[in-house]
């Protein structure tokens, strides 16, 4: 929504971080800034947090306090995350952590103390039971098909202008997968330097290259993409390879990717 978008990043930076119950700090969603709150004893501290997260998985947190504070420090361990690292002045965390819980740690945290996160980021799978169509994800981000854009305007003032996309490159794909390891075969590519604005088509931080078939009977219905049909599809195209970027660096989106395959139980896209 063109009125409601613009909000969507205050709200954001409103929301990093949480206070909690207990007098300490909760890093709630991962980004970029500053925080400067009250915790235990009416202590002030600050927090610095340096990362490239969503498309990376390190994060840097630094402390700044006039004076030493005892309280907790909350790290939210995202459910996708298997492993979650942690080192407090460089020396590792010994707690155990749990994919969607928090790991707490509670210390005598001076001016100048150091955390630092490391998630790995590893390609999976989401099947949706529909269709059997499958999204690939890596960390907390879903991808799509790279489609290239053509705008038209088609409406609207000068002030608000209304604008058509058209694809300019093939968008029907079915992906290839593994039979024993679906989530093996594709290939990740990281831009070294991340853009100030990283959510578009040409600033794609992140590139994931797949296997491929084009469906040459699915195609665009009133400018729309036709009905998905179940999975597994037959294609006798050439395997080609093609590039995923993060969903929310495509205006053209296609995430939900029919499965390719020559088995017995495949069917012709109908």
């Amino acid at each position: 929504c063109q009125h409601n978008v613009a909000m969507t990043w205050p709200w954001l930076a409103e929301n990093l971080w949480q206070a909690t119950a207990d007098g300490g700090l909760a890093a709630w969603i991962y980004s970029a800034c500053d925080v400067t709150a009250t915790v235990r004893g009416g202590k002030n501290v600050r927090i610095r947090e340096t990362t490239d997260y969503p498309f990376r998985g390190a994060v840097a947190l630094a402390v700044e306090t006039a004076a030493p504070a005892e309280f907790p420090l909350y790290l939210r361990i995202p459910r996708w995350c298997q492993a979650f690292q942690v080192r407090v002045n460089g020396k590792k965390a010994s707690a155990e952590t749990r994919p969607g819980e928090y790991l707490r740690i509670e210390r005598r945290w001076a001016n100048g103390d150091t955390v630092a996160i490391d998630m790995a980021m590893q390609v999976s799978l989401t099947t949706w039971p529909r269709t059997g169509s499958v999204t690939v994800d890596r960390g907390p981000l879903s991808y799509s098909i790279k489609i290239g854009e053509r705008w038209q305007r088609c409406g609207g003032t000068d002030a608000w202008p209304e604008w058509e996309a058209f694809p300019t490159t093939p968008w029907n794909y079915g992906l290839v997968l593994d039979e024993k390891e679906p989530a093996a075969g594709f290939a990740v590519r990281e831009k070294e330097k991340i853009a100030d604005q990283p959510w578009t088509l040409e600033a794609a931080p992140i590139e994931i290259t797949a296997r491929a078939k084009r469906i040459p009977g699915w195609k665009l219905v009133n400018e729309t993409a036709d009905t998905l049909r179940d999975s597994p599809i037959r294609s006798s195209e050439p395997e080609e390879s093609v590039t995923l970027i993060p969903l929310g660096c495509a205006r053209l989106r296609m995430s939900c990717l029919p499965v390719v395959s020559d088995a017995p139980h495949a069917r012709e896209w109908r």
